[in-house]
């Protein structure tokens, strides 16, 4: 039986909307023969660190399965099995930003017509992505600390690896995440994005829900792109 470990990093406690969803989605969890264990990263100011500190007691725990959940995101009850049931070492889900106009964060490789270039299994092949509903195996971390001895700290029967260090890398300033990404594509790992989840981020006033699938769908070359939009924008 595989064993996940979901983590969310805060300030001060994941907003409601963010465990209801939680809640709501551990009995499929469980349904489908997995272990689980929540582990929480409260107060720390520095996400690569709150991070590393979950990846850490998620190791402890023994989890086969680590997924990286923000404390601002809900989604659908089977959004979550859906991730962490793909294949692959790494695998994310596309979230808008906090903001009115619908945009993505993270990014995608494309077929020469713009088109996202996917896999076999219909993820989409991804570039970049965001660290707040990211699935990541075992095995991906024990690649990452070989290919990046740098990273790793702590004392050296049981050390731990700063999977998010951010900074600046080959005279570019990245974020947590962005650095991720880009350490684990330029050692050979492959980041699959799941197209077809519901994500909502929030506020604690706002929320700004999002479909990444359906965006793509209503795009030029999307089923539902309407030319009368495309002569309008």
């Amino acid at each position: 039986m595989a064993k996940i470990a979901f983590c969310t990093p805060s300030l001060s406690g994941p907003l409601k909307q963010n465990i209801e969803a939680m809640e709501q989605s551990i009995p499929l969890i469980i349904d489908a023969g997995f272990e689980e264990c929540y582990i929480q990263e409260i107060g720390c100011p520095y996400i690569s660190h709150a991070r590393a500190t979950m990846l850490r007691k998620a190791l402890d725990q023994k989890a086969d399965i680590i997924v990286f959940i923000d404390y601002d995101l809900s989604w659908r009850s089977r959004d979550l099995l859906d991730l962490v049931q793909t294949e692959g070492d790494v695998v994310a889900g596309l979230y808008r930003y906090k903001k009115d106009e619908e945009e993505y964060m993270g990014c995608h490789e494309t077929m020469a017509d713009g088109r996202p270039l996917l896999y076999p299994d219909e993820t989409i092949v991804g570039y970049r992505v965001p660290g707040g509903f990211l699935k990541v195996t075992k095995e991906a971390v024990d690649k990452f600390m070989r290919h990046y001895p740098e990273l790793i700290y702590g004392t050296r029967y049981n050390p731990s690896v700063d999977l998010f260090n951010h900074g600046a890398i080959d005279g570019v300033w990245y974020g947590e995440d962005m650095a991720f990404s880009k350490r684990w594509k330029d050692c050979g790992g492959e980041i699959k994005i799941l197209q077809d989840l519901s994500l909502v981020h929030h506020t604690k006033d706002k929320e700004y829900p999002g479909n990444y699938h359906e965006y793509l769908m209503r795009q030029p070359g999307g089923i539902n792109f309407k030319e009368e939009e495309k002569i309008d924008g």
